[in-house]
């Protein structure tokens, strides 16, 4: 069976810094894995390299066989990855279904406007879920 996230040897270095070292990782469907280790241990880059935050500096990246190299996360959304951050950035002058939709607003006419009430309906769906 292709895995569904596979990592190859993906390595990620800043100025000074080795964030990723050859790391090597297979997600299957239906599966359930969690990254575990220290802080500064390169959890959150290797999210960050799946996510099209952070482009890595070596190896692979694929999602559904593919090889994939995101450069933004829009990238990787419309590839059908998203990432959840540890740290939620809320705005506390907006209202629920505007932080909920944040970064992926209904719009209508064209883009140009926000759909309101299908902004509140999508938010509705989601809370219902939970």
């Amino acid at each position: 069976m292709t895995p569904i996230v596979a990592f190859r040897s993906v390595g990620k270095r800043f100025p000074g810094v080795v964030a990723l070292d050859d790391v090597s990782f297979e997600l299957a469907a239906g599966e359930c894995h969690a990254i575990c280790g220290e802080n500064g241990a390169g959890k959150s880059t290797l999210m960050k390299v799946l996510s099209g935050s952070v482009r890595p500096t070596a190896g692979t990246v694929r999602v559904d066989g593919e090889p994939v190299a995101f450069g933004r996360p829009l990238d990787a959304i419309r590839a059908g990855v998203a990432m959840v951050h540890q740290e939620l950035n809320l705005v506390p002058t907006l209202e629920v279904a505007e932080n909920i939709c944040l970064g992926r607003e209904p719009s209508r006419w064209g883009g140009l406007r926000v759909d309101r009430a299908r902004q509140r309906d999508r938010a509705r769906a989601l809370l219902a879920l939970l």
